[in-house]
């Protein structure tokens, strides 16, 4: 299958994850290249209020459910703004003076949906998408294929399972695993997303959530970086051109979380953080130009917040700890402000009391969102503390070869904060360092040391925490190429020339951009994982979770199987996504799942079926009449079979009649219990 022949779902897929979004930000007043860069997060946030909502109604998930509770939330929004703007919120007074321990103008800058300053954003956009496109599709390999790791089978099954139960709530999807259907909270924004997509285009779950993850990484990802650097740093064409070709030039983002897990909600959580540290930095004005109002960003931050929760609550508390020096910084320039101009010492001491509260907050919930340490105990300190500090400057995270171009401009990048930097801005650097910090206790801290007190909150996985780093080393590579370009602008040789500054600067913009994708793109750690992750998804006789016969098994069984018989399966093989692929309901769902008493009782005895009637009345219970046998090698070269008993052994034990054969994948019907 080619990608061309992904059209309708992407439109599909485009649509629902822009225009809920983009009729909330019309109707907080945003305009153009900030209504768009928070339109993602507002959909999610659209799409996830309709998914909770509807179970509570009596209402199935449908394709007009995110659209409806779109124009819910956007009137709700539209009276907000219009009473607060009435009470005189809207804005706050200019500041014609400022400095280096003073903010910038309080005014905000006049939205419009297209000005000439847009321009070098949105071409800084497209040039990161095209980048990424390219990436994440030669890493994917084909529309049709899946990743073959631990977690895919419930990401898959999870949205066959929104499709058929008609709910895509949170509160309920983590009952797919529960006995009897039991309801469990679980953050299924990707999922909820992924199933319009499939509902709305026609398309397989495995190429929906393959267009998914292309929508996230290629068009959501880099958006919601020049979003972030617009609102923070006002750079010079130059600056701003490179945006986008660094937000693709990464190893530790967006591939990684393709590749390891596989862990989509993290994926699309950490798309969006960046449109969300940037509406953060508008809220409490720690930026070089006021684009978003102290109204708008509340009223749009509350949803923006909820949005990257649903996607996954360590993304939430991901950007929590990343604002930690933004709010600091904040709670200081207020007072040394108030010093100066020796007013506003209420103002001050109101926003050293907020912060304060929401510190308070952010404590309460890294116990509340902090899994079991259990949950996690397999990730254990893998490095020293001085190697594990010198991959985020070597660009080299979880062991990638060095991308010491990358780390050559993050030194000058650094070199450029001390500098250029106003107190506002330092914050950026202190964000990147707190996410250093967590990375490097996730690589080397013994548990001894408190290591599930400070990073059990990413499951003490580094490659969560990994992941995250190249979403404040983007601005600090910006500003970089800014400096650089401002200093080479009025150079003595171009000032012997005829050209006006702005032509100047845009042939140094040319350069750097041809510089950063030249570089950045012929990496070799790029080019590795690339092909690596293209290595995880193509399916072949030895995959890891479906060979290419059980492939071949899953596409045909919905002709052997009955509709609405379950069939039996162990799910470590790959079998469990007979639900996701081939639409019929199975015992296990997920490798990881809680079973009923009789779905125990067939993995234990079902070889036993000819002398034991409970077999038979089990199975009569399940409904089911059907084994689907996918060998002994399971997913990530683990073995389970002694969780199994019942299934050693019966091709020989008489309890089966082969169905269907695909090289080793075999279709049995259990026929043991049929009447004689």
């Amino acid at each position: 299958m080619s990608w061309f022949e992904i059209a309708m779902p992407l439109l599909v897929g485009l649509i629902y994850l822009f225009v809920p979004g983009l009729l909330i930000s019309a109707a907080a007043r945003l305009r153009g290249f900030e209504a768009f860069g928070l339109a993602p997060a507002l959909s999610v946030a659209a799409i996830m209020l309709g998914a909770t909502v509807t179970p509570m109604l009596g209402i199935r998930w449908a394709l007009w459910v995110p659209f409806a509770s779109a124009v819910v939330l956007a009137a709700v929004i539209l009276l907000v703004v219009l009473v607060g703007r009435w009470a005189g919120l809207g804005s706050a007074p200019a500041r014609s003076h400022q400095g280096r321990w003073l903010p910038p103008q309080r005014s905000v800058v006049a939205s419009a949906w297209w000005s000439k300053d847009q321009i070098a954003y949105w071409g800084s956009f497209l040039v990161g998408a095209l980048l990424l496109w390219r990436n994440v599709t030669n890493a994917i390999g084909q529309p049709e294929w899946i990743s073959q790791t631990w977690d895919n089978s419930f990401h898959l099954n999870a949205v066959r399972f929104i499709e058929e139960t008609g709910s895509a709530s949170p509160l309920t999807l983590g009952a797919m695993t529960t006995v009897e259907g039991e309801p469990t909270f679980y953050p299924g924004a990707w999922h909820a997303i992924v199933s319009l997509i499939s509902m709305g285009s026609g398309a397989d779950i495995p190429v929906a959530t393959n267009t998914m993850a292309l929508v996230v990484s290629a068009i959501i990802w880099p958006l919601s970086t020049v979003f972030m650097v617009r609102q923070i740093f006002k750079l010079n064409t130059a600056g701003v051109m490179v945006v986008g070709a660094f937000a693709a030039a990464f190893t530790a983002y967006p591939i990684l979380l393709l590749d390891f897990g596989v862990l989509y909600p993290n994926l699309l959580g950490i798309a969006l953080i960046p449109a969300g540290i940037g509406l953060v930095a508008q809220l409490f004005r720690m930026v070089a130009v006021r684009r978003i109002s102290t109204l708008q960003s509340v009223v749009l931050g509350v949803w923006v917040a909820l949005a990257i929760a649903i996607a996954h609550p360590n993304a939430i508390m991901s950007l929590l700890v990343m604002i930690i020096p933004l709010l600091l910084g904040r709670v200081i320039l207020n007072f040394v402000t108030s010093f100066k101009l020796r007013a506003y010492w209420g103002a001050a001491g109101a926003t050293a009391l907020g912060v304060a509260l929401i510190f308070i907050v952010m404590n309460i919930l890294w116990g509340v969102v902090r899994p079991p340490q259990a949950a996690g105990e397999v990730w254990g300190p893998v490095l020293t503390q001085g190697q594990a500090l010198g991959e985020p400057f070597a660009f080299a995270a979880m062991g990638f070869k060095p991308q010491w171009f990358l780390a050559i401009v993050f030194v000058i990048g650094l070199y450029t904060f001390t500098r250029r930097a106003n107190v506002y801005s330092l914050w950026v650097l202190g964000a990147w360092a707190v996410v250093v910090y967590f990375y490097v206790a996730a690589r080397s801290l013994a548990w001894e040391e408190g290591r599930y007190e400070v990073v059990g909150l990413w499951y003490h996985d580094s490659f969560r925490l990994a992941a995250l780093l190249p979403v404040m080393s983007v601005p600090i590579l910006a500003l970089a190429v800014h400096w650089v370009a401002e200093k080479l602008v009025v150079n003595r040789w171009w000032q012997r020339t005829q050209w006006e500054s702005a032509r100047r600067m845009l042939v140094v913009g040319a350069v750097a951009l041809f510089a950063v994708v030249g570089f950045g793109q012929t990496s070799t750690a790029l080019q590795n994982q690339v092909e690596a992750n293209y290595y995880e998804y193509a399916p072949d006789p030895e995959s890891d979770l479906l060979s290419t016969d059980e492939f071949d098994m899953l596409e045909v069984l919905d002709e052997y199987v009955p509709e609405g018989e379950t069939v039996v399966v162990q799910p470590f093989t790959g079998a469990a996504l007979a639900y996701a692929i081939a639409d019929r309901p199975v015992t296990a769902y997920h490798t990881i799942y809680s079973a009923d008493d009789d779905v125990k009782y067939v993995q234990d005895h079902l070889n036993q079926a000819l002398m034991d009637p409970q077999v038979c009345r089990a199975l009569d219970n399940l409904n089911a009449d059907y084994y689907l046998d996918f060998g002994r090698a399971e997913v990530s070269g683990h073995d389970h079979s002694s969780w199994y008993a019942g299934f050693e052994g019966l091709a020989e034990s008489g309890v089966l009649t082969e169905v269907h054969r695909e090289g080793d994948a075999v279709l049995y019907k259990i026929t043991a219990c049929s009447a004689p």
